[in-house]
């Protein structure tokens, strides 16, 4: 389950990258289009990743003829939900562009995704603690942050009361001050825990629970 999760959010955030910048293919954006960068630099799931925006005037159909026109015969296009995603490989690279109409408009998502090297496996997770049972759906660091802030989405069938208890008890054990934690009971579906330790670095958790029985923890580090 937390396999297909983590590749429905790859597919949601088309979050993409590159080790370096020289490195990373030109993705032209269509006219009548404004961009902004996302992230210059960013690990997701242990690959090295990059993303932008855009919004454009132009309809959805006229933003895929455009990206065909720019890979003719060396790009794949998917409906996923009510976004369509357009992928297309290039060197040791990936490039998704994730579109959605907006009004009389478009709105995209560009990345670029560095492959792999062979036998490579990330290790989600790693260094974080976590209860057992626990699944990690996704792990980001953003690199150009100044704390390279870190993200990561865990599952498990614990309820969020006893999860929280678990990262309180841990926590601490690591030296981590708990500043928020308190509304928590064993009937809460939703709780939060803050920490603080020396030299200023902050975690944040945020525990739900579904309907079906089923519990996500967000956790930023900063």
């Amino acid at each position: 389950m937390a396999g297909i999760r983590a590749m429905a959010a790859l597919s949601a955030c088309t979050l993409l990258c590159a080790g370096h910048a020289s490195a990373w293919p030109t993705v032209r954006l269509p006219e009548q289009s404004k961009g902004e960068v996302v992230s210059e630099h960013l690990k997701y799931n242990g690959l090295d990743m990059k993303s932008s925006r855009f919004v454009s005037s132009k309809g959805l159909e006229d933003i895929v003829a455009f990206y065909a026109g720019q890979w003719p015969g060396q790009h794949v296009v998917d409906e996923v939900g009510s976004k369509t995603i357009i992928g297309h490989a290039e060197g040791r690279h990936y490039v998704t562009v994730e579109l959605e109409a907006v009004g009389g408009g478009t709105r995209g998502t560009v990345g670029i995704m560095k492959m792999p090297d062979p036998g490579q496996t990330p290790t989600l997770g790693e260094g974080f603690y976590r209860p057992a049972g626990t699944d990690v759906v996704s792990d980001i660091v953003y690199l150009d942050t100044p704390n390279q802030t870190r993200t990561l989405v865990l599952e498990n069938e614990l309820s969020p009361y006893v999860n929280q208890q678990h990262y309180l008890r841990r926590m601490r054990a690591e030296g981590w001050k708990a500043v928020e934690s308190a509304g928590c009971r064993p009937s809460s579906t939703q709780c939060v825990a803050r920490f603080e330790r020396s030299g200023g670095a902050k975690m944040a958790l945020a525990i739900s629970r579904d309907e079906k029985m089923l519990t996500s923890t967000v956790v930023t580090i900063e």
